[in-house]
């Protein structure tokens, strides 16, 4: 009995495990979503403050916003699969169970990386 029940509550465990991370992902989005915002109205200040700077380097910020809304989607879509998980094939569901606790963390990473680069950018525009 007392294994059965240790059992339940290591899967409890792992399943608010997993909601945990799309929770993390939702908040950290969020935030890069703002700081990429930020930084939209950063890259065309400078274009305008500095003539050597063109107005076409708003693209950059642009660009990464595409990429977070894209991964968002991705996101979406990946809940919507869990959603109908019971109507999947069985070659389907292995793909996704594969993929099901990883893909987070690494969309969360590539986020991360992409503002973090764009902002790079923005600084080395900024100082030199």
């Amino acid at each position: 009995m007392e294994v059965e029940e240790f059992n339940k509550k290591i899967e409890k465990i792992k399943e608010d495990a997993v909601k945990n991370i799309l929770s993390h992902f939702n908040r950290i989005n969020d935030k890069l979503f703002t700081f990429n915002n930020i930084l939209i109205g950063g890259y065309f200040a400078l274009s305008r403050i500095y003539d050597d700077i063109n107005i076409k380097v708003i693209m950059i910020p642009l660009i990464n916003l595409i990429f977070l809304i894209f991964l968002e989607y991705l996101m979406m879509e990946k809940s919507r699969k869990e959603a109908s998980v019971d109507e999947l094939g069985l070659d389907e569901f292995i793909k996704f169970a594969k993929n099901k606790e990883t893909r987070p963390t690494l969309f969360s990473l590539l986020a991360i990386i992409s503002t973090l680069s764009v902002f790079g950018y923005f600084v080395y525009l900024l100082i030199f």
